[in-house]
């Protein structure tokens, strides 16, 4: 067992302490009483949370680090508000240990990439839970992911031209770290843009 395995195990293992009908209605997860387990997406993924595992709906290889996301979702209880506005990630509570990882994983990722994102658009909308936004016309790319159920990220991205480079910023719906910790927002930026750029 790989410390990934290890830390997912021990995370599931709390969770089964839970009722999970809760669980369901706090973090917008499906709950099927008759397997009495949870069915929730993360990033155009499904994936059943039993009281012993996790596992994804129809792909096979995922990522572990995926799961421990996705458990440590589950296991917060988050709000029950909205979220409808949006939060930089510098604005999180206790942000500044991430910041420059953040910056150099995600933001300059999603900079670098942006001619290729803005191409493949529409795939990568269907792919991954998107939808247009229409608000920033500015941007050449405006569009929110539905990361989990109650948990949205806004990704804007500017082309440039030959006097002004790319731009990207990736913003967190302003409920996001009453989810998950800032550690983990920090590895669901690196998730989308990993998946975004055709590495993960």
């Amino acid at each position: 067992m790989d410390n990934y395995d290890v830390v997912l195990s021990q995370l599931i293992g709390q969770l089964a302490r839970f009722n999970y009908a809760i669980v369901s209605s706090r973090t917008g997860a499906k709950f099927d009483i008759d397997s009495e387990s949870l069915e929730v997406r993360f990033l155009g993924k499904k994936y059943v949370v039993t009281k012993k595992e996790c596992y994804p709906v129809e792909c096979e290889g995922d990522p572990k680090k995926d799961q421990i996301l996705i458990i440590d979702y589950l296991l917060s209880f988050g709000g029950l508000d909205s979220g409808d506005d949006w939060i930089d990630f510098r604005d999180i509570p206790n942000s500044m240990p991430y910041d420059s990882a953040f910056r150099a994983n995600v933001e300059s990722l999603l900079e670098k990439n942006a001619a290729k994102i803005i191409q493949h658009k529409e795939g990568l909308l269907s792919k991954l839970d998107g939808n247009n936004v229409t608000e920033f016309s500015r941007a050449d790319f405006a569009a929110i992911f539905r990361v989990f159920p109650r948990v949205e990220c806004l990704l804007l991205l500017f082309e440039g031209d030959e006097e002004i480079g790319p731009g990207a910023k990736l913003l967190f719906c302003s409920n996001a770290y009453k989810f998950l910790t800032t550690e983990s927002l920090a590895a669901i930026g690196e998730a989308l843009t990993r998946k975004l750029v055709g590495k993960g």
